[in-house]
Parts: C-alpha cells; structure tokens; sequence
C-alpha cells in the first residue's frame, strides 16, 4: 500500500510525463520508460530529493529532443 507521499509522487510523476509527451510530440510509453529510469538513476544517487522532479524531467526532455545521449 502506497503512502500518502509516495501517492502524490506517483501522480506528479504522470503529469509530469504526460506533459513531456506533449511538449516533446513523443508517444507516452517512450517517454514513461525514459523518464522512469533518468528517475530512478538520479533518486538513487540523491541525498536530497527536493527538486528530483524537476531534474529528470530536463533530462528527459533533452534525451527526447536529442540534446542529451
């Protein structure tokens, strides 16, 4: 059973993916699979995760435009 934190995490995370998807004119499930894991690699790494968010989500914006490899 998820908690309250770990609920809202998981939607901001849909949003978040979702408006990846749009900005980025890329099909959902490429987006979901490179957002997940530039996620989950920097949250593994992180002591603080404040702004965790906000940096997948540029970096998988730039691996969806071809900035980042």
């Amino acid at each position: 059973m998820l908690h309250s934190r770990e609920r809202d995490e998981e939607a901001i995370n849909q949003d978040m993916i979702a408006t990846l998807a749009e900005e980025t004119h890329q099909p959902l499930p490429l987006v979901k699979r490179a957002y997940d894991a530039e996620f989950a690699r920097l949250k593994a790494e992180a002591r603080v995760t404040d702004y965790l968010l906000l940096f997948a989500a540029r970096r998988t914006r730039g691996v969806l435009t071809g900035r980042l490899r």
